[in-house]
């Protein structure tokens, strides 16, 4: 599993499962989780992995949060959406972010609530699966650029 600098931030509210969403990514690639906004800012991250639950308007918290993610902070986002990946308070944070100068990767993970009685915890399928899908985020953001370049330079 190939890494780069990252960072996990969660929005969760009482989500518990968010949260656990996120301490599995942070875990398979050995990086710090917070919740937004973190104890400290990002810096010079090449990937901010943002886990939220949202329905309706984002948290005051996080729209802030991201509304600081310039490209010295976060030169890359990625979203992972507990609900509808297409709804306007996902949208108001995704503009959020590229108004504040990172790069907004278009590929968004949708995540199950697993309903009213769910609590916090998640299958080994679902840990593998969100594992598996910032792993190819990361290999189509950052290594595949360097495997063209070094075609090329060949």
């Amino acid at each position: 599993m190939q890494t780069v600098k990252m960072r996990v931030i969660h929005s969760a509210g009482k989500k518990k499962r968010v949260v656990t969403f996120a301490t599995a990514i942070a875990e398979a690639f050995k990086c710090q989780v917070d919740a937004a906004p973190p104890a400290f800012p990002c810096d010079k991250e090449k990937l901010v992995v943002i886990v939220m639950s949202i329905k309706g308007e984002p948290d005051d918290k996080l729209r802030r949060f991201c509304g600081e993610l310039t490209k010295e902070r976060a030169l890359n986002t990625v979203l992972v959406v507990e609900g509808d990946p297409n709804s306007s308070g996902v949208n108001q944070i995704r503009e959020t972010l590229k108004e504040a100068g990172t790069n907004v990767i278009d590929d968004v993970y949708t995540i199950d609530g697993g309903g009213f009685f769910a609590g916090k915890k998640i299958s080994l399928e679902e840990r593998t699966e969100i594992v598996k899908w910032v792993e190819g985020i990361i290999n189509k953001t950052f290594y595949k650029a360097e495997e063209k370049a070094e075609n090329k330079a060949e």
